[in-house]
């Protein structure tokens, strides 16, 4: 029961790993910018640097090569656009072979059984997550996974050493889904719980994949929810930008896409440039491009929508969190918007005020931030341009704001401000704030208030014209 140190952290040390044999040889350090493989071939030597990279650039240690204990299995985007699954020579840094690559989409993530001692599948994801299986045994136990379980999504959340008996998740974007127990030597699998029985799959909307073109040729992912039982021709619509830097949309079941769509929006959700998954390119195409281009790529998927006749041009809405809150707000003074109204949760109403908000032990991390948000010295006009804080004159359509007051990227008393700047214009506002989050909280009280404000606010200014 003795313990022994392996290592010890210096303060840059952000990931460990062990080989097969549980003894520690790898590990990564970060700067905040950069990071910086490190690698030795016993435990009782030191670590020495092998390759570094910055942090647009991806390198992800899987696990270890069982025959060949210099190689290791990672996910990297080293000198390629998409991610893929990629044998590295710890001893020299470079890159071996490509085990599996989509010239589309990146590789987001593979499973290694430590049973089988090799690299069971990898991940990426279109419309939707997909595997693509290096192991014919775990194809197999997925191919009976899915007769026990038909027309639904499922991930393995865990398994005991054995491989024995799993932990099942499943899903659908209808149907938040279930847990369930499975055994494998009996095929047998025993249902633990709902994680929302109350949910009817029938009476929730399904989420399509869509895609378009935008006015500088650059292809857009996204999806559309449609609300059940109606013709789609002419209806009021939702815009839902994600929250950002650095993430996306995703197929599954959403529940504040499902609320939208009840009360009979539309709900467009665009991957705008920026978004993760799409490769360096396109991740880097949405630097410094707050209230730019990622707007403009949010008004062309709307354009996209009237043109093809589902949206009604004067029921057009867009609500958002965090970075979606400030899309949201800058879409109310963008130069080609046609939106009716706005809505914003925790939004980020200033960029300056953001950057100062990171904690100091994210310091390191300020030069990415200011890559892909905006240098507060050298970007001061465009990222004024961004903040809706300062564009209050511009801003003329009724406006939702709600806000978590113990929030550590907002500053409350600044919202609130700018709450009253609006009110001083007599722009109409609601107006809601708390001392929690809305969505992780347990006070379902504070999360009714919202959806019922919300809702109030889209149906009087959405409401048939």
């Amino acid at each position: 029961g003795k313990m022994e140190m392996a290592a010890k952290n210096p303060g840059n040390i952000t990931n460990w790993m062990t080989d097969i044999d549980g003894k520690l040889r790898l590990a990564t350090s970060s700067d905040g910018v950069n990071e910086t493989f490190l690698y030795r071939s016993k435990e009782n030597e030191p670590f020495r640097p092998i390759i570094t990279n910055n942090f647009k650039t991806t390198l992800r240690p899987v696990a270890f090569a069982p025959e060949r204990q210099n190689v290791v299995y990672a996910i990297s985007d080293v000198n390629r656009d998409k991610s893929a699954l990629v044998e590295l020579d710890c001893n020299t840094g470079k890159e071996i072979k490509v085990l599996f690559g989509n010239d589309s989409v990146n590789v987001t993530d593979a499973q290694y059984s430590r049973k089988k001692r090799k690299m069971a599948f990898v991940v990426y994801e279109s419309w939707k997550k997909e595997k693509q299986f290096l192991d014919d045994s775990t194809r197999l136990l997925y191919k009976e996974l899915d007769k026990l379980l038909p027309n639904t999504e499922i991930r393995i959340i865990d398994r005991d050493k054995a491989e024995n008996v799993f932990i099942i998740r499943t899903f659908t974007d209808r149907n938040p889904g279930s847990v369930y127990l499975y055994f494998y030597e009996t095929g047998k699998l025993k249902k633990l719980s709902d994680l929302n029985s109350a949910i009817k799959a029938e009476e929730m909307s399904p989420m399509k994949p869509i895609s378009y073109k935008t006015r500088d040729s650059l292809t857009i992912h996204g999806y559309l929810t449609l609300p059940i039982n109606k013709v789609a021709e002419k209806l009021p619509v939702v815009v839902l930008p994600h929250d950002g830097p650095g993430s996306r949309n995703s197929w599954g079941y959403n529940p504040e896409v499902q609320f939208l769509a009840n009360r009979g929006y539309a709900v467009l959700q665009v991957n705008y440039r920026g978004s993760a998954g799409y490769g360096k390119a396109f991740a880097a195409y949405g630097f410094k491009q707050w209230g730019c281009k990622i707007q403009n790529d949010i008004t062309d998927g709307v354009n996209w929508l009237i043109a093809k006749k589902i949206a009604d041009p004067k029921r057009i809405a867009i609500y958002g969190t965090g970075f979606g809150g400030n899309i949201a707000l800058n879409a109310l003074y963008a130069r080609d918007h046609n939106y009716v109204c706005a809505a914003s949760n925790s939004g980020v109403i200033n960029l300056f005020t953001y950057l100062k908000s990171i904690p100091p032990f994210m310091k390191p991390n300020l030069q990415m931030y200011y890559e892909m948000i905006g240098n507060p010295l050298t970007d001061v006009e465009p990222m004024r341009q961004s903040s809706p804080v300062f564009q209050i004159e511009k801003i003329n359509k009724p406006v939702f704001i709600t806000q978590n007051i113990k929030d550590p990227n907002i500053n409350s008393g600044e919202t609130l401000q700018f709450v009253k700047n609006l009110q001083k214009k007599n722009i109409p506002v609601t107006y809601l704030e708390t001392d929690g989050d809305f969505f992780f909280g347990k006070n379902v009280e504070q999360r009714q208030k919202l959806y019922s404000a919300l809702e109030q606010f889209l149906e009087v200014n959405l409401k048939k014209k």
